[in-house]
């Protein structure tokens, strides 16, 4: 049985997706990847901790937050800095806040957390909510970050919604020791594999870890469970979108005999949070592809015998 009162960290549930999995899904993203994508829309579920949100187009410089603040990680910004809002942050020190009181004293939603510790059967109120509309094909699917970084966490929410007779599904980089994916298979029917480039040094360059890991538990995962593994590949222009990487990518899958891809268009929507965070989005200038290279590619994939979908 589920132990109900293990703990992690999450940061989103969003219910009525229609993307992440088939049917209507309910998505919990918990924290914390060991990947440093210069891409990640979800920058926030990067570290485990919870963080803080500055909204500086809230801000209207009261600086109540100075005063709540234990550490004295927020100050004035200075001159110069004042584009960016009328405060700093000095991430090193808030990150060790056991009380983010300064978020209780913002009267206008400027600084807001991001990751709340929850229990299991927290999380699975919404999930049980939801279940109704899930029908024949929808269910759960655990998104991050990457839940492998919570294993135990993500176990047990897996054991729970299994007892409940709900579909599940995670989206992984699989970068984790296998042993703790193998240990899902029962709980688990899909896998939302993201594959994101082949060549080891420019894995490295562009996501700050090396792809052998990932390549070596995909084999694996694909000679264990081939029918739950899908491959997704986030098209990115200037780091994965060149046609030697998909033609790759494409027979990797069909060596492994993995029969699906999904390529998924780049999109600037982690860009903003980047910023509420106080980091620099690696990637400014780079624009989403169209439609037309989308096709091409797709059109790569398929001459290697693999399925391929757009989005």
């Amino acid at each position: 049985m589920a132990n109900l009162n293990k703990t992690g960290v999450v940061f989103d549930i969003q219910s009525f997706s229609t993307h992440d999995g088939p049917g209507i899904r309910t998505i919990v993203f918990l924290k914390g990847c060991q990947l440093r994508c210069h891409w990640c829309a979800n920058p926030e579920g990067q570290n485990v901790f919870p963080e803080v949100f500055y909204h500086a187009m809230n801000c209207v410089g009261c600086f109540e937050c100075i005063q709540k603040c234990p550490l004295d990680a927020i100050t004035r910004a200075e001159d110069e800095q004042k584009n960016k809002g009328f405060i700093r942050i000095d991430r090193s020190k808030c990150r060790h806040c056991p009380q983010l009181d300064c978020v209780q004293a913002c009267f206008n939603d400027a600084l807001k957390i991001t990751g709340k510790i929850m229990r299991v059967d927290e999380v699975m109120k919404p999930v049980m909510r939801d279940k109704p509309y899930f029908r024949d094909n929808g269910g759960i699917t655990l998104s991050g970050g990457d839940p492998f970084f919570q294993h135990d966490f993500a176990m047990e929410i897996l054991k729970a919604c299994k007892e409940n007779y709900i579909h599940t599904a995670i989206e992984t980089e699989a970068f984790a020791a296998y042993e703790k994916i193998e240990a899902t298979f029962p709980y688990v029917d899909l896998y939302l594999c993201d594959l994101k480039i082949m060549d080891p040094a420019k894995h490295q360059q562009f996501t700050g870890v090396s792809n052998k890991r990932i390549l070596e538990n995909i084999k694996k995962m694909a000679a264990a469970v081939p029918s739950k593994v899908l491959i997704r590949v986030p098209v990115i222009p200037g780091c994965t979108d060149d046609v030697e990487n998909i033609r790759a990518i494409a027979a990797f899958t069909r060596e492994n005999n993995l029969t699906r891809i999904h390529l998924l268009p780049y999109h600037k929507l982690g860009q903003p949070k980047f910023e509420q965070l106080g980091r620099e989005y690696p990637m400014p200038d780079v624009q989403p592809p169209d439609k037309g290279q989308m096709e091409a590619l797709k059109q790569v994939v398929e001459e290697e015998g693999v399925v391929c979908v757009v989005g």
